[in-house]
């Protein structure tokens, strides 16, 4: 990895750049807190596929395997709120510790 690279590794140490044929995302690395805003979050990705898979949905495109994959997406979606939700909660959000799991 070259040092330019570097800086692009996420707070736990993955790649926070993903650059493949036809795809490039740039994954928040540091938190905002700390570095400001300096790329998208997972829930932003999944708003992306969502919008597309509406698009699909609003035209002669609509089938039960696009709804099911809306069905699918919403709730990652909401997955990822209750996690954002319970870290804050707990005081960690932004912080590279974990959330203790509910109950």
């Amino acid at each position: 990895m070259s040092e330019n690279m570097e800086k692009f590794r996420s707070m736990d140490g993955s790649d926070a750049i993903v650059d493949q044929p036809f795809i490039k995302i740039i994954f928040q690395h540091g938190s905002p807190r700390e570095v400001g805003i300096n790329g998208c979050r997972i829930e932003d990705v999944i708003e992306v596929l969502v919008q597309r898979l509406l698009d699909f949905q609003g035209r002669d495109m609509a089938c039960e395997e696009n709804a099911k994959a809306l069905y699918h997406l919403e709730e990652a979606r909401e997955a990822l709120l209750l996690r954002r939700r319970r870290r804050e909660q707990q005081g960690v959000l932004g912080l590279r510790v974990p959330h203790k799991p509910e109950g």
